[in-house]
């Protein structure tokens, strides 16, 4: 890893850990989580390039870490261009690195078409299945149920809601954000773990 990739790095972190926008786990149980996972997807897909997927790591959320929830994607693309311009990085590395993080949702961006991206984006949605993850998210919906974030729910609507809305975003990892195959066969014991989990949860 370059000095200025490792700077980079070093800095991100400093600010997700110190963020008073996400929850305390978010760095040691997402971040870090994801960064193994997809060093772990370089050394299986060794053309990949470790340092360009090392940043779309550390950028892809740092929208949320600055407080950007909507649209963290293009906010961590964008944030991602300008910290790279400012340190003379090559136009063909800032590109593969905003691409990959603008597009790591599969969803209003389009989906990754670079090998970097497509590691960054399976092993964002990889990270899901692991630490507890999914049942995190699930708590904080509840949470939020009855304010303005989720409009699409009902004041004092039926929890069951939130389940079915979790279960979609377990099918859209596995569906929608893992590009390889082997890998999503080797998930699907985890993920059917998963559904039996949410599905046997009380919420009150």
């Amino acid at each position: 890893m370059t000095s200025k990739v490792t700077a980079i790095k070093n800095q991100l972190a400093n600010d997700i850990k110190n963020s008073k926008n996400c929850d305390p786990w978010f760095y040691e149980e997402h971040i870090l989580v994801v960064e193994k996972l997809a060093m772990d997807l370089c050394h299986r897909y060794p053309k990949a390039d470790k340092d360009a997927v090392t940043l779309m790591v550390y950028f892809h959320d740092i929208g949320r870490i600055h407080g950007h929830d909507e649209d963290h994607d293009l906010y961590g693309a964008n944030y991602a261009k300008r910290v790279l311009t400012k340190n003379s990085f090559d136009q063909d590395f800032i590109d593969l690195v905003i691409n990959g993080c603008r597009t790591h949702s599969c969803d209003d961006y389009g989906k990754p078409e670079s090998l970097e991206g497509k590691i960054l984006a399976t092993a964002d949605a990889l990270s899901h299945f692991h630490q507890g993850f999914y049942l995190r998210i699930l708590s904080s919906w509840s949470k939020k149920i009855d304010t303005e974030h989720y409009p699409e729910l009902k004041p004092k609507a039926d929890y069951h809601q939130l389940k079915t809305k979790l279960f979609a975003k377990i099918d859209r990892d596995l569906n929608e954000k893992i590009f390889f195959e082997e890998i999503r066969q080797a998930i699907l014991p985890m993920y059917k773990a998963w559904q039996k989990i949410i599905e046997e949860i009380k919420l009150i």
